[in-house]
């Protein structure tokens, strides 16, 4: 077996605050979308959810809506379909789960968008269908947010939360697990989620939690984005398929750089999916002195590039990442002729991508079709496979089964 399949969740995640507290840092892009080690925010916590088994993530947006629809709106990642709802007039936390009652038919995830705390989703899962609850919070402990007064005197007894009369070390983590029901009891009006639902809940006893020992950063001060900066990548992890594009991904026929002359080998489309729906992020690290030679530009590979990642995510998959190197220490002009550290069988690509991607190694390996790609690979600690003549689809079921079960 390729996958493991367990229960499919539905998850929801909040963006549609204004981040009024970032002030000067918000006012040309949404909060969630701040860019954080070259990647938006949004993006860690996407592929954290992605990770697990859902099979459908919805961004409930307001606040420069348009940026979150452009990025991620009907894309997969992971083999997750993501799609961005817009809220018509902004109504809260709360009041945004309106646009859910259409489209989300049973139980689900909610993330809230400026956090990030990476707890195991299956056991919180499991957890929270055990309890008799409306609502499960996944919690943390509050040692540096004495900013936030909504989560000052909770605490968990028995599974269950409640207030008490002192100040509290526990605070919402900013995962829940919500009963379907729970929308039926929203009514049309702005509210937020916390004051006027599960405040109340909890006096009633309808809102378990369950305390995690686990990183947690909301990035909503300046003091915790610029903390996020220097530890979120930490705390990232991610397995990876590295693949050669030239004779893995298309035919090789030399310097391949028209859209035209571009040809998928055979099984390419399917393994892409089945490498997503394993949870593998797909990086291409492909060596391009074409451009250095001036045979073609790098607008022209960016162009192809662009191509190719659209009729993969059509066939239901995606690429995550390209890295390429358009040197050559010989054959290149201008500022493009240079020994670079990039160029395979050096490994400067692939080790940049672990260090963006956090990549873990042991749970990660490269396709390639020549002895540079191997080489680069074994200097990058990376497990590597040699291009068969089978359809890719083939060899990649060989690869999971065998490797990485």
């Amino acid at each position: 077996m390729f996958e493991i399949l367990i229960m499919s969740y539905t998850g929801v995640i909040l963006v549609g605050g204004k981040g009024s507290r970032l002030k000067n840092l918000t006012k040309n892009k949404a909060k969630p979308l701040i860019v954080i080690n070259d990647k938006p925010f949004l993006d860690y916590l996407i592929y954290y959810i992605s990770s697990y088994n859902f099979k459908k993530i919805f961004l409930l947006c307001s606040y420069k809506h348009n940026q979150f629809f452009n990025r991620y709106h009907k894309k997969k990642i992971l083999g997750v379909n993501i799609y961005c709802i817009r809220e018509k007039k902004p109504l809260g936390t709360a009041g945004a789960l309106l646009n859910l009652k259409n489209r989300v038919k049973g139980d689900f995830f909610l993330f809230n968008g400026d956090s990030y705390f990476p707890i195991n989703l299956d056991s919180f899962y499991k957890f929270s269908k055990s309890e008799n609850s409306i609502i499960s919070l996944a919690c943390t402990k509050n040692l540096n947010y004495k900013s936030n007064k909504k989560i000052t005197n909770i605490s968990i007894k028995n599974h269950k939360i409640f207030f008490q009369k002192f100040h509290s070390n526990i605070m919402n983590g900013g995962i829940y697990f919500i009963k379907n029901k729970f929308l039926k009891l929203l009514k049309k009006k702005k509210s937020s989620i916390e004051n006027d639902y599960i405040n109340q809940l909890i006096k009633k006893k309808q809102i378990s939690g369950k305390l995690y020992n686990k990183y947690f950063i909301d990035i909503g001060i300046k003091k915790n984005l610029i903390y996020a900066k220097k530890t979120l990548i930490k705390n990232f992890s991610t397995k990876v398929a590295f693949l050669d594009r030239d004779g893995v991904i298309n035919k090789d026929n030399g310097y391949v750089h028209q859209i035209s002359k571009f040809v998928f080998l055979k099984g390419v489309k399917k393994g892409l999916k089945i490498l997503s729906k394993n949870k593998y992020l797909i990086i291409i690290v492909t060596n391009q002195s074409g451009i250095g030679r001036k045979l073609y530009s790098e607008n022209d590979f960016k162009k192809l590039s662009k191509y190719m990642c659209k009729i993969i995510s059509k066939a239901g998959s995606n690429i995550d990442d390209i890295y390429y190197c358009p040197h050559h220490p010989s054959k290149a002009f201008g500022t493009y002729k240079k020994n670079c550290n990039c160029r395979k069988p050096k490994p400067g690509m692939i080790l940049e991508a672990i260090k963006n991607w956090s990549v873990n190694k042991n749970k990660s390996f490269m396709i390639g079709d020549k002895n540079s790609d191997k080489i680069a690979a074994k200097k990058s600690n990376i497990k590597f496979f040699l291009k068969k003549k089978l359809p890719f689809n083939n060899q990649v079921k060989q690869i999971l089964k065998y490797n990485f079960i």
